[in-house]
């Protein structure tokens, strides 16, 4: 291959990886914001500043508080730059695996690159869109690649000057790795595997191992004897305690999950993350999914076809690079046992390979596991057939990541749309108030940062530089049976402190809030007057009685919601009028009430849920306008549910010392309370 041709190629290969990385990751980036763990990083950070993330991994990851200290010096807490990380840090990751790859197999160019472009948009890591919390994983990845490849640039070096700079890189860049991600150690494995495949003699390995080996054994020596961490999740000795407690089943167990993760990260990392997400392509533009999968997929086949025409039929130095046709069973075999000693530590800290929560613990395993799937591949006679399903899998890849990256924009608009229609609700929600939320669509679970975190954000953002510890106002509680059961019980206090935030949860102090569906507004409960929509989940209706509306305070002038939290305001639709009259109603002014209905008449705004034309049919009651409840009373002539709802209300605003006029009171009680 002539100087021309390598240069060529060269920027060819770098050019490609960044473009089509750019179409898979960055055509929704504009949109991300926080995504579930990422409020509490964004929280505590914006409230106590960089120096809160000391704190916060001081207990199992220390220098994830540097890294996050740089970052937020560096962004605060703005989204944006963490989202443009992430994809740099995998950018960087695969470039360093193509150097990497070109090392151990010089002459096999189409492959290098199909693995390295493999590795780039890898879909078995499904966390990318969690921007904050994610980022030094995917840093760590990044720097685990490049410290293989500066190993192998190391021992190749003839230059003691250049040889000492390029150990001295491996050796930082290696232990930083481990350092942000410690169950990467196992990858170190992979770097003897590199080196043996590059030196091809045992004598050899052994002796160019010795500097690489002082990463791993550091890091352990570290771990056990030096740092006095107190989470057990990452406490070697606690891991270990059920092995030597029941070795037998133990090891049963951790074979098991080896076979099942080892089987995810390298086979069905290409099928179970798209069978997942591919329905979120369907829901938003299958068209323009599909119209990106086979783009990319295009581009990805232009490129391997123009490296395979293009490489080279013989090599200059056969002592550095191994027989083409033994590449295979190569890749195969660093692949395969790089991929099992990848995920040992993973296995033994009773973690696994999952993809819907645990996709993360595939990432540092990923790099082994596309070698042994482009080995696979390659096994192939066919070179057009290699090709092919390598771009195949790079198109699965993108419609999987189109579909997370939708879900993912999705949930956090929804998020935003939510709080946004609070805000225009509730001008303070008082401290030590505990909330109950249901958004539409999203199953949070355990996941209540997305309740207490924009929570917090929007009613306590109050920056106290240097405090050690951050104190939630507002707390969340989950919507699982003990949930449920301690709000409809209201005697549970609970506090808890993690890693730097400590939240108190009161359930004699909850404020119930749901959004049954994406076209519905907020309904903020209020249980004088119980609104129920045809909507709502049997779960969050079991709640309501509970909801305690005088905690939504109506006095106070609330914050503008921070913009790079919360984004801009939506437009003043329906929900913008509901919510404000939702409010009026608290405070007792149903002219205002009855203004409101009236200015969004004038702009022909109607509710998408029926249930919200209460707080005005209410506010038509008590000011006389008995037209214009007959007028509503119309619309619900033979729909039961809602007369049935409208009739309890009705009936109920005179315990709460508000009489109707006589007249009105016999005429709502004929239009809503008779069969």
């Amino acid at each position: 291959m002539s100087l021309l041709t390598k240069l060529k190629s060269k920027w060819l290969e770098l050019a490609a990886l960044a473009l089509i990385s750019a179409l898979v990751y960055l055509l929704s980036v504009n949109q991300f914001s926080y995504y579930r763990d990422d409020w509490y990083y964004a929280y505590d950070g914006y409230i106590a500043g960089p120096s809160i993330f000391k704190v916060m991994f001081s207990s199992d990851r220390p220098a994830r508080g540097i890294f996050f200290g740089i970052y937020y010096w560096l962004f605060g807490s703005h989204p944006l730059p963490y989202h443009l990380g992430i994809y740099l840090w995998r950018l960087i990751g695969a470039y360093s695996a193509l150097w990497l790859f070109h090392l151990l197999w010089s002459r096999q160019r189409a492959a290098n690159f199909a693995m390295s472009l493999l590795f780039l948009v890898y879909p078995g890591f499904l966390w990318w869109v969690q921007g904050i919390e994610y980022q030094p994983m995917v840093a760590s990845v990044a720097l685990q690649a490049l410290s293989f490849a500066l190993t192998l640039a190391a021992i190749r070096a003839q230059a003691k000057t250049a040889q000492a700079a390029l150990w001295a890189s491996s050796i930082f860049t290696g232990l930083t790795a481990i350092a942000l991600v410690d169950y990467a150690v196992g990858m170190e494995a992979f770097r003897i595997l590199c080196i043996f495949l590059a030196q091809r003699r045992l004598i050899r390995t052994l002796r160019s191992s010795i500097i690489p080996l002082t990463i791993p054994l550091s890091f352990l020596l570290w771990k056990i004897f030096i740092f006095q961490g107190d989470r057990k999740a990452t406490d070697i000795t606690y891991q270990l305690s059920d092995l030597l407690r029941e070795p037998l089943a133990t090891s049963i167990l951790w074979g098991q999950r080896l076979l099942d993760s080892a089987l995810n990260v390298s086979v069905l990392a290409w099928w179970t993350p798209l069978r997942m997400h591919y329905p979120f392509v369907e829901k938003d533009s299958l068209w323009l999914g599909l119209t990106l999968g086979t783009l990319v997929l295009a581009l990805s086949l232009v490129a391997l076809r123009w490296l395979t025409t293009s490489a080279p039929q013989a090599d200059s130095n056969p002592e550095a690079s191994p027989k083409t046709d033994s590449f295979p069973l190569q890749a195969i075999a660093i692949g395969l046992a790089g991929t099992v000693f990848g995920l040992l530590p993973v296995i033994m800290a009773n973690r696994f390979v999952i993809f819907k929560a645990y996709s993360h613990y595939a990432l540092p395993a990923s790099l082994a596991g596309v070698i042994l799937v482009v080995g696979l591949i390659h096994a192939l006679s066919s070179k057009r057939l290699q090709m092919i399903l390598v771009s195949l899998l790079v198109g699965i890849a993108a419609l999987t990541h189109r579909g997370l990256a939708i879900k993912a924009a999705d949930e956090q608009s929804a998020v935003r749309n939510f709080w946004w229609q609070v805000y225009w609700r509730i001008p303070k929600i008082q401290e030590g108030t505990t909330i109950a939320a249901i958004y539409p669509n999203i199953k949070y679970e355990d996941d209540t940062d997305i309740v207490w975190g924009p929570a917090n954000f929007l009613y306590y953002p109050n920056p106290q530089p240097g405090v050690n510890l951050v104190k939630y106002p507002l707390g969340g509680t989950t919507l699982d049976q003990t949930g449920i059961r301690n709000v409809m019980e209201e005697k549970e206090k609970i506090s808890a402190t993690y890693r730097s935030h400590f939240i108190f949860l009161n359930y004699r102090r909850v404020l119930v809030m749901s959004q049954p569906f994406a076209e519905s507004c907020v309904h903020v409960i209020d249980a004088r007057w119980i609104e129920q929509s045809q909507h709502d989940t049997e779960e969050i209706v079991q709640l309501f009685p509970h909801s305690k509306m005088e905690y939504a305070l109506t006095e106070g002038e609330t914050a503008v919601p921070l913009g790079f939290a919360f984004g801009t305001e939506p437009t003043h639709g329906w929900c913008y009028f509901y919510q404000k009259a939702e409010l009026a109603r608290q405070q007792g002014d149903w002219d205002s009430v009855a203004a409101l209905g009236e200015e969004a008449a004038s702009q022909n705004l109607v509710p998408a849920d029926p249930i919200e034309w209460t707080p005005f049919l209410q506010a038509y009651a008590v000011l006389g306008h008995i037209e214009k409840v007959e007028s509503l009373a119309e619309q619900f002539r033979d729909d039961s549910f809602h007369k049935g709802q409208f009739c309890q209300t009705l009936t109920r605003m005179e315990e709460n010392g508000i009489l109707l006029k006589d007249e009105m009171q016999s005429r709502v009680d004929e239009l809503f309370c008779q069969p």
